[in-house]
């Protein structure tokens, strides 16, 4: 294994809190909210004007870097974009997890 946490161990879940914490705190020092569980992270904001755009495509950057640094895999087909509400304009932006567009 050159990556990861093993599974199955009784200690394994444990390890993968531990391991998973730098990424938990590295996003929470840029400002952006994020809720994890077991391997999913779920990262939101409220988008009001284009900054706020911004800064939800700088937690999928810094998302991807770390797992690159990690040598952890993104499933980009599993990630989307939900929105909740009405932007109030015409204009929907798009995200981006190494190049690959989120539906």
């Amino acid at each position: 294994m050159i990556s990861g946490i093993i599974q199955g161990s009784g200690i394994g879940p444990v390890i993968f809190i531990i391991f998973i914490d730098d990424l938990a705190k590295l996003l929470e020092r840029h400002g952006i909210t994020a809720k994890l569980f077991a391997d999913d992270v779920k990262v939101y904001c409220e988008i009001s004007d284009a900054g706020d755009s911004v800064c939800l495509q700088k937690a999928l950057d810094i998302i991807a870097n770390w797992a690159e640094e990690w040598q952890l895999f993104i499933s980009v087909s599993k990630c989307n974009i939900l929105t909740i509400g009405h932007t109030g304009t015409d204009d929907i932006t798009e995200y981006y997890i190494n190049d690959c567009q989120l539906p």
